[in-house]
């Protein structure tokens, strides 16, 4: 278990399972932001991709680069109150040491997760998503691809195994398809959650549009009265609480759902070791050269930059204040 105490700001973390309650002066006041220093870091190791998805909103290509173990070790060490970390990467191959990687977050007492593509995956890399990874979110480009590496991992012993699935205007009919097959598909048996991504029109995903208001209402109510384990992404998080508002376990369900937590309690550094909101903001704002600063909270975390995109993100009650959602 971990453990943080002060006046202001508080939590608990359960390393085992996942589970994680924050507070701040009482149990009934939630504190705006980390004074410490961010809780979740999404780190990109890799952006080689040979997927060439579509709707990639990092536009990534087989060519590319690997972040360095040496710089990755840097980053971590700059940044102690990390306590969970997303392992961003392209092809779960591309850098020769993500294993090592993720063995270092692990022994400083960090949870390491991940994506991946189902793609390129051997009984070796199984193993080690098995051994390392807290939870792993699988990309449904292929179905039966998606749905196999569900079924090996979760019958490998991987408890929080997810997928993850656009949301979209063009992918709104296929997202119930996806939520029929999960009562019929045994291979989805044993799965944690469908997680539906809000769309954000960036990159090769600019070519694509946002549900509407109706579908994405249908969508919700499809799931919920079908009882249907779904999640939703941070930045669509006040749009999923508005669609479940009239619900009778509202209150209930609100205690799970956290609102964008980009600059208030995440990051974002990607493959040179640049900071960043959040990785929709990659290029967007200017970065922060992490492995160059000698202070992290006073040079990048409570940066004039950084305070002013958490000042918009808050006065705009955590929504997002770049993209449409």
């Amino acid at each position: 278990m971990k453990i943080v105490r002060s006046p202001i700001y508080n939590y608990e973390m359960n390393e085992k399972t996942g589970y994680f309650r924050r507070w701040g002066k009482d149990i009934c006041n939630d504190p705006q932001y980390s004074p410490i220093g961010p809780e979740i870091l999404d780190i990109q190791i890799s952006n080689i991709c040979h997927n060439g998805c579509k709707f990639c909103y990092q536009s990534n290509l087989p060519t590319g680069k690997n972040m360095s173990f040496d710089n990755f070790k840097k980053i971590i060490d700059k940044m102690p109150t990390i306590n969970q970390m997303a392992i961003a990467t392209g092809d779960i191959d591309a850098n020769p040491d993500i294993w090592r990687m993720m063995e270092y977050a692990r022994n400083k007492g960090i949870v390491p997760n991940i994506t991946i593509s189902g793609y390129r995956l051997t009984d070796s890399i199984i193993e080690n998503l098995v051994k390392y990874a807290g939870a792993v979110a699988v990309s449904l480009y292929s179905e039966n691809v998606c749905f196999n590496t569900v079924k090996k991992l979760t019958d490998a012993g991987l408890n929080q195994v997810n997928i993850h699935q656009l949301l979209s205007n063009e992918t709104i009919r296929y997202c119930f398809s996806v939520l029929e097959k999960y009562k019929t598909d045994y291979r989805l048996k044993k799965l944690n959650a469908i997680v539906f991504l809000s769309l954000k029109q960036k990159g090769r995903g600019k070519y694509y549009n946002i549900v509407s208001e109706n579908d994405y209402q249908e969508l919700i109510d499809f799931a919920m009265n079908n009882n249907t384990p779904v999640g939703f992404d941070s930045c669509g998080s006040n749009k999923f609480l508005s669609a479940i508002r009239s619900r009778n376990d509202y209150d209930e369900i609100l205690k799970f759902v956290e609102p964008c937590e980009a600059t208030c309690f995440s990051s974002f550094v990607n493959v040179d070791g640049f900071y960043f909101p959040c990785s929709f903001m990659d290029g967007e704002v200017k970065g922060i050269d992490i492995l160059n600063c000698e202070d992290f909270l006073q040079d990048v975390w409570f940066n004039n930059n950084t305070i002013s995109w958490r000042k918009n993100l808050l006065n705009n009650n955590r929504n997002c204040p770049v993209y449409k959602i």
